[in-house]
């Protein structure tokens, strides 16, 4: 099985697929942008990093070790890192648009939040000159 065809059943035919993904795969130079946005489209829609990797690596003559390195890693932080997750788009193959990468078990955690009040150990609040006493006192104040 080539490797296109690993892929390709996974997230369908190639022809399905966004143009720009297409073009960084086979035409654009390798660049930190074309990294990040293949890394999100394949992370997005459960490529393996591996297979993700060779596919690109045999698509486009210009990678080398350098690419190699930056494209596991940006698949590493998308897989770790909340905030990254957050703030990267791709194109989910099964809903047909785009869409932004989510965390796991972010829908789960709001939707069983519920906000608890949280005991405050008594502490003697400072007074600051104000008095507990119905009827103020005056102070003479000297300039």
């Amino acid at each position: 099985m080539s490797l296109l065809q690993a892929v390709e059943d996974h997230l369908g035919p190639i022809n399905t697929w966004p143009s720009s993904i297409i073009n960084y795969l086979f035409v654009d130079t390798p660049s930190p942008r074309v990294v990040e946005d293949l890394t999100a489209f394949f992370t997005g829609n459960g490529v393996l990093k591996t297979l993700a990797y060779r596919l690109y690596h045999a698509c486009n003559p210009a990678t080398n070790e350098l690419v190699r390195q930056l494209f596991y890693m940006r698949y590493s932080i998308l897989q770790t890192s909340d905030t990254d997750r957050g703030m990267s788009n791709y194109y989910d193959m099964r809903m047909q648009k785009r869409a932004r990468l989510r965390v796991p078990y972010s829908t789960r955690l709001l939707l069983t939040y519920t906000e608890i009040d949280i005991p405050i150990p008594a502490t003697p609040a400072p007074t600051l000159g104000i008095h507990n006493s119905a009827t103020p006192k005056l102070t003479s104040i000297m300039f």
